[in-house]
């Protein structure tokens, strides 16, 4: 499909793909995302000889291209590959929230300090996003305007978040009705957690920022440079693609859930798919920015969380949500529900057009089929290979922030400074069974309390 069609299509709002299996699978092409700008960003060539370095990073996302630039930061001849080009894959297709807080503690118990490094250092670099765009003069619309959690009653897990973050030094604050109307500009909500800190981010442009960034301190970057093996020679791996070939002592593959890849297909059944939508409405008229979200906030829903949503810096209102069992290439009935959730949190909305700009999906990957013990993971393939991988839907700020703290340890020869133990693959059981959860089970009963207000 031409662009030209396909923006008579979603001006007709009802954007349709030819393949509704790209929607499934969460590959339909980043152009498609609302994140890309209307300009170009470069392209990077593809790699078409042999050439050498320090460490190769397979995969050009939030977590490769965070590697990637403070590795060359530290003087590490560093090439990265990227089957597409940067921020293509999962990277580009989130719903753009800076998550200042951790969602569970439970899964670092596993660790052998029970977490307590994770914890201090996810603390001290929860702006990591803000840092980076700051230090390196990033244009990635991150905007560090607070979040909020907004909930129709009261509930003890809120209470208890508050008291935990604020010990740990956090600016956050139970609130109620009246402040919570001030801040979104709805009296749908009583209760909820006002963050001060997090906020959003343009993750394409974001991802694509770093790359830049790296390039400039002397990374090497190639895009359309899928790797098809890798292959151990005495003491280096030949990473080999169709057209060259990198010679590297270490290797580390930053690769979203690691699908379709032919090398170490092991990591590729360590992680529970899930497919999400994401959608971005038309530029919004003044009068429904004077009435929507007047903090500007990135609001989460507690506790389904069903329509999170942001206002960029083009004024769209963008959310995500996990699209029906077989109905992820449906984008008129996904905006349809958005757009009652909407009007019913907004009454004063009543028949103001909202368009919808553009709608699109992607793959998470996640390392638990509990949804808020998905951590993280760092796998080692083989010796000198990595995989730091398995993100889920907390990428915007653990990406960056795992992504940098690899680099130190890689760049220090301390792998034991790594903030997650060192794990070899294991393949999950039943992976299929958390989509088919989430997808048949858990949205479609969110969706009717939402349109029957009974959350």
């Amino acid at each position: 499909m031409s662009w030209s069609k396909y923006r008579r299509a979603v001006e007709g709002q009802v954007p349709v793909f030819p393949v509704s299996d790209a929607y499934e699978s969460g590959v339909v092409p980043i152009r498609f995302s609302g994140w890309p700008l209307p300009r170009q960003i470069p392209a990077y060539p593809a790699l078409d000889h042999d050439i050498e370095a320090d460490i190769v990073v397979v995969g050009a996302g939030l977590v490769g291209s965070s590697l990637a630039l403070r590795l060359a930061e530290n003087g590490v001849r560093v090439v990265v590959l990227e089957a597409d080009q940067p921020g293509s894959g999962a990277s580009g297709r989130n719903a753009g929230h800076v998550q200042p807080y951790l969602a569970s503690f439970a899964p670092l118990q596993a660790h052998a300090d029970q977490g307590r490094r994770f914890t201090e250092y996810f603390i001290e670099h929860r702006d990591v996003v803000f840092d980076l765009c700051r230090k390196h003069g990033l244009e990635a619309d991150a905007v560090k305007s607070g979040m909020v959690d907004a909930a129709c009653r009261r509930h003890v897990a809120l209470e208890n978040k508050v008291k935990q973050w604020k010990a740990f030094g956090y600016d956050v604050d139970l609130v109620g009705a009246e402040r919570l109307k001030e801040l979104l500009g709805t009296s749908a909500y009583s209760h909820g957690v006002h963050w001060r800190e997090g906020g959003r981010v343009n993750p394409y442009l974001f991802t694509n920022g770093m790359i830049a960034a790296a390039v400039r301190l002397g990374a090497r970057v190639y895009g359309n440079s899928a790797v098809l093996s890798c292959e151990r020679r005495a003491a280096y791996w030949r990473v080999r693609t169709a057209t060259g070939s990198v010679h590297a002592q270490q290797v580390v593959l930053c690769t979203n859930g690691h699908a379709g890849n032919p090398f170490f297909p092991e990591l590729t059944r360590t992680q529970f798919p899930l497919v999400a939508c994401g959608m971005a409405t038309r530029p919004l008229p003044q009068e429904v920015l004077e009435i929507v979200n007047p903090a500007r906030v990135t609001l989460m829903q507690y506790p389904a969380g069903l329509y999170p949503l942001i206002i960029d810096g083009r004024n769209r209102l963008i959310t995500a949500t996990i699209p029906g069992a077989g109905r992820a290439q449906r984008a008129a009935d996904h905006f349809a529900y958005f757009l009652r959730y909407l009007r019913r949190t907004y009454p004063q909305l009543r028949d103001t057009p909202i368009e919808m700009e553009s709608y699109w999906t992607g793959m998470t990957a996640n390392s638990s089929s509990v949804y808020d013990a998905s951590y993280p993971k760092l796998y080692r393939a083989a010796e000198g290979v990595l995989a730091l991988m398995n993100f889920g839907s907390w990428g915007n700020v653990m990406g960056p922030m795992l992504g940098v703290n690899l680099a130190d340890a890689l760049a220090s020869d301390r792998l034991q400074d790594c903030l997650l133990p060192l794990e070899t693959p294991k393949a999950v059981q039943c992976p299929g069974l958390f989509e088919t959860k989430i997808r048949r089970v858990l949205i479609p009963a969110a969706r009717w309390a939402d349109r029957f207000n009974l959350v």
